[in-house]
């Protein structure tokens, strides 16, 4: 088995990332209707509990993977020059990546209330 997604592989990494962003997104909405007032500190204290903090960070791996294997789809369907594809995937890799980053600056920053 190789390490790129293909085929029957990316749809199920597409359909696994979906149902749990799903689950997080509904969870989430749920939290928002049911807290009478959204004060910062009650979003801080809510970010900062470890098991919140876990969900949200899996859920943004769920959301760089899903956005990676659509996009890498999408550019290799609809972009026939090899230089250009390379150079469109090489701009989207680096992009998730650096967003990947920054997010997890900033769960690690909840974590500790800094």
């Amino acid at each position: 088995m190789s390490y790129q997604a293909k085929g029957l592989q990316a749809w199920f990494l597409q359909r696994v990332s979906a149902v749990f962003m799903a689950c997080y997104i509904i969870f989430f909405i749920w939290f928002f209707l049911n807290t009478e007032q959204m004060t910062y500190p009650i979003w801080l204290n809510w970010f900062s509990h470890p098991l919140m903090n876990i969900a949200t960070g899996l859920f943004l791996v769920q959301l760089v993977i899903h956005a990676w294997v659509g996009m890498r789809d999408i550019v290799l369907d609809y972009i026939p020059n090899d230089a250009v594809r390379l150079i469109t995937l090489t701009c989207i890799g680096f992009f998730l990546i650096a967003s990947s980053l920054e997010m997890i600056r900033i769960l690690f920053s909840l974590s500790f209330n800094v």
